[in-house]
């Protein structure tokens, strides 16, 4: 009985910091890449004819992330851009940022047509919180449940 008991209080802390730190997935973002700045303008001056959109995909059992038309500043080209991504809980948080850390800012915008990864590790059929942020921008979150067939597209005006 006294062994049962050792077990017992060796065991159940153990599951419980199990399920405690199943919370955090080891869900991440792979495969990012962009497009680069396809045309720039002076900072204030251009604010482009193509809707900045967000688009969400089930693809082969992960979701797509695509971010199209997205208005950013030149800095881009000299401290290039990457992306991370994790799960906590029911929120996906997605950040684009830039690759090299610096004080550097170009005082021009421009256009990247195309920025788009994958998040792995999801479970089908979930509610997920989504939280993007993209540079200094932080996005409104919204919510979108992770099935086959999942393709939602965002105007990002209005997050």
């Amino acid at each position: 009985m006294k062994r049962l008991l050792i077990s017992f209080t060796i065991i159940l802390p153990m599951m419980i910091i199990w399920m405690g730190c199943s919370k955090l997935s080891t869900s991440r973002s792979k495969d990012f890449t962009h497009t680069g700045c396809a045309s720039a303008t002076r900072a204030g001056s251009f604010y482009g004819d193509e809707p900045s959109l967000l688009t969400l995909k089930y693809e082969n059992g992960e979701l797509r992330v695509t971010h199209t038309n997205a208005m950013l500043n030149c800095a881009i080209k000299e401290r290039g851009l990457t992306c991370k991504a994790y799960v906590e809980g029911d929120e996906i948080h997605y950040y684009v940022d830039y690759e090299k850390k610096s004080d550097l800012e170009a005082d021009c915008i421009c256009t990247v047509e195309e920025m788009t990864s994958l998040i792995t590790n999801l479970q089908e059929g979930e509610e997920y919180t989504f939280k993007y942020s993209c540079l200094d921008r932080n996005y409104k979150p919204f919510t979108l449940t992770f099935n086959k067939g999942l393709l939602q597209i965002i105007d990002t005006a209005t997050l």
